[in-house]
């Protein structure tokens, strides 16, 4: 089976997942849907260009988006975010490494880009 196959298989029967640790507790990261992707991205659109990927997050330097875009790729909503504020910066930066390696980072970063063009363009006025 080549690649590709496997992971649209591994993704539709839900193997495809990776657990990650914040305050001590373990939560379950599936390949994030265009919905919950949305919602991450609506608290990352800040970043900044960067070396890393890494880099590219710690741009923002404001722990409660990092911990609301970590929920949505978790839960799909925000309400794991007070949760997950307990944690450490470090923690909810490597979670949300992980969240967005289940990802193409092309893929990522455009959808990133595109919604901050998005907010700009609705905040000008005509």
């Amino acid at each position: 089976m080549n690649k590709g196959a496997n992971i649209i298989s591994s993704s539709i029967i839900g193997s495809d997942f990776k657990t990650i640790m914040v305050n001590k507790k373990a939560y379950t990261v599936y390949p994030p849907t265009i919905e919950r992707l949305a919602g991450a991205i609506s608290y990352l659109s800040e970043v900044r260009d960067a070396e890393t990927m890494r880099d590219v997050l710690l741009s923002l330097g404001e722990s409660d988006k990092y911990s609301k875009a970590l929920s949505w790729f978790i839960r799909g909503d925000e309400s794991l975010a007070e949760e997950l504020r307990k944690g450490t910066y470090e923690e909810c930066i490597n979670g949300l490494e992980e969240a967005i390696s289940m990802i193409d980072m092309a893929v990522f970063l455009k959808a990133v880009s595109l919604a901050r063009n998005v907010s700009r363009l609705a905040a000008k006025p005509r």
